[in-house]
């Protein structure tokens, strides 16, 4: 008796098939989940650094600040913020040669204005931005002489 020979796959083949795909199906979602990781990374950080931004665009326009200060506060997220003014002294390491004879006083001050923020729970800040500001040390429209022209 002679048997037929069927064409097919024998169940070793079938299964070893099926573990080469899953294998590489494991390792895809593993690369999709990272790099959604990622993406949700840079998207915090992004959110972090709008946070500051407005923190110091608003403090820069409040005209109420004229001096040393330090401010805290948060967002609705529960990011942090911590805004510090601080009186800034031009480096008198090198002086201009017109500068060292003379050293006016001048009607303006520099503050140096600095805001960290900080993520939730996160004890050191994720984003640090300076910037100077110059100020005026009396304020504009009281006891200023007008300008005659």
């Amino acid at each position: 008796m002679r048997r037929k020979q069927i064409a097919g796959f024998t169940l070793l083949e079938v299964l070893v098939a099926l573990a080469i795909l899953g294998v590489g199906a494991a390792l895809t979602l593993s690369l999709i989940s990272s790099a959604l990781s990622n993406i949700r990374k840079v998207q915090l950080r992004v959110r972090n650094m709008h946070h500051a931004e407005s923190v110091m665009e608003l403090t820069l326009l409040d005209e109420s600040i004229g001096g040393p200060k330090t401010l805290t506060g948060d967002f609705e997220d529960g990011t942090r913020w911590t805004l510090v003014v601080d009186d800034f002294e031009m480096p008198r390491n090198a002086p201009l040669p017109l500068l060292a004879l003379q050293q006016p006083q001048l009607p303006f001050k520099m503050l140096s204005y600095s805001v960290d923020v900080f993520a939730p729970e996160s004890p050191t800040p994720d984003v640090h931005l300076r910037t100077l500001k110059l100020v005026g040390l009396q304020p504009q429209g009281r006891g200023a002489s007008p300008v005659a022209r």
